[in-house]
């Protein structure tokens, strides 16, 4: 009875996992204060739409680059010492800008490569919890923590652009930048308080660390791996889809204008973070996560299938929270997989080049989303998301890795 009690308690209850999730709340926050804020601040330097656009691929493109590498360092070395040189290596870059700026030595340039600079370092820390969060967890509770994890990242993106509005026009966009320098000194500290990682590589792991090619030789090489990538892309991209066609949507064929569309996304946001919520307390890992993971998927597009023929924004809402609620574990589930597929000396560098992989979907998305409503209605683009997603699901249930993926072997804690 005991045991059952401790398989149903939440990961948070373990204090090294405690204190990742509250840094990585406070940091996640402190992520969207610095886009709206460092968006505002070079609005109200140059007025330029161009400007604001080239500090956003600033932050982003190095990214796509840096993160194979990040997970390389992630391999080779202390995990938490790569992630405490990220977050405190941020917190000066951010701070730097507030700094020249009172001193009016600030040029927009400079702004620029700050941005570079921000965005090469981001990948350490994402792809570092990766890794550790197996590490800091039994292998039941891993869907629990992942869950949790994105909970952090979902709760973030709901409440830190409007509480970021509000403080910037408070205190001013360079004192926000103050406050998530600050968040970033408080993540780092958080990750230094959290054990070390024990490992010791044998012969195996060194040529399979070798053979790797910065993670991209490995998903090459395992199948599961290969297919799990492919899926979520294609998620992705189903996903940028959808997204690009729904303020359309709501101008044109619901007619609420921003405001619908404002309320479209923001229910999905909230199914999500329902969603993660009930499986942050209830999910336990069980012997079919592959067919969890087709669910997932058919249930994502049969949810957001009705938008095609809704012309009603409280229908259409209530269908958007669903969506959201069914698309939000798709992630959970999916990562959990992954991270008892990969072998622990090579997490680090696979991570890495899905994340360099996985951020190319939804923009590639949304292009091609953009592209169709030259020639069709935004509702039949939702329609043909939903359509990817439920075939996606059905490809899930008959693809041949799943077997491989059954019977994964599971990652012990150190």
């Amino acid at each position: 009875m005991s045991t059952r009690r401790e398989l149903q308690r939440s990961p948070l209850h373990r204090p090294a996992f405690r204190r990742l999730w509250l840094g990585l709340v406070i940091s996640r926050l402190g992520d969207q204060f610095t886009i709206i804020a460092l968006v505002w601040f070079v609005l109200q330097l140059t007025g330029s739409g161009v400007a604001i656009g080239l500090v956003v691929f600033c932050f982003q493109l190095p990214t796509i680059i840096s993160s194979p590498f990040m997970g390389k360092l992630l391999d080779r070395y202390q995990p938490r010492t790569i992630m405490a040189v990220d977050n405190f290596g941020r917190a000066c870059i951010i701070a730097a800008i507030p700094a020249l700026y009172l001193f009016g030595a600030l040029h927009l340039w400079m702004v620029y490569v700050l941005a570079l600079f921000t965005g090469f370092l981001s990948p350490a820390t994402e792809v570092g919890c990766r890794i550790i969060i197996p590490r800091l967890v039994p292998d039941e509770e891993l869907e629990k923590a992942n869950s949790l994890s994105s909970i952090s990242w979902d709760f973030a993106t709901l409440v830190g652009p409007a509480l970021a509005g509000i403080l910037v026009t408070v205190i001013g966009a360079p004192n926000v930048l103050l406050l998530d320098a600050a968040s970033f000194v408080l993540m780092g500290a958080m990750i230094l308080s959290i054990p070390q990682m024990q490992g010791v590589q044998t012969s195996e792991d060194e040529s399979e660390n070798r053979r790797s090619l910065l993670g991209f030789g490995t998903i090459f090489r395992m199948k599961a791996l290969r297919f799990l990538t492919v899926l979520t892309l294609l998620f992705l991209f189903a996903q940028g889809l959808a997204e690009v066609a729904i303020p359309v949507y709501s101008q044109k064929t619901l007619v609420t204008g921003a405001v619908g569309y404002g309320l479209l996304m923001s229910a999905f946001g909230v199914g999500s973070l329902l969603s993660l919520s009930f499986i942050s307390q209830f999910w336990t890992r069980n012997k079919r996560q592959v067919f969890s993971l087709a669910i997932i998927l058919i249930l994502s597009g049969l949810f957001l299938a009705p938008l095609v023929i809704l012309r009603m924004l409280p229908v259409a809402m209530l269908f958007m929270t669903l969506a959201g609620f069914a698309a939000a574990p798709y992630y959970v589930v999916e990562q959990s997989l992954t991270q008892r597929l990969v072998p622990k000396n090579v997490q680090g560098q696979v991570f890495g080049a899905r994340g360099a992989l996985n951020v190319a979907g939804y923009p590639l998305g949304g292009v091609t989303g953009g592209l169709l409503m030259a020639v069709m209605a935004a509702p039949f683009v939702i329609g043909l998301s939903a359509l990817l997603c439920v075939g996606l699901g059905c490809t899930c249930l008959v693809s041949p890795p799943i077997q491989q993926m059954k019977s994964a072997p599971s990652l012990p804690t150190s």
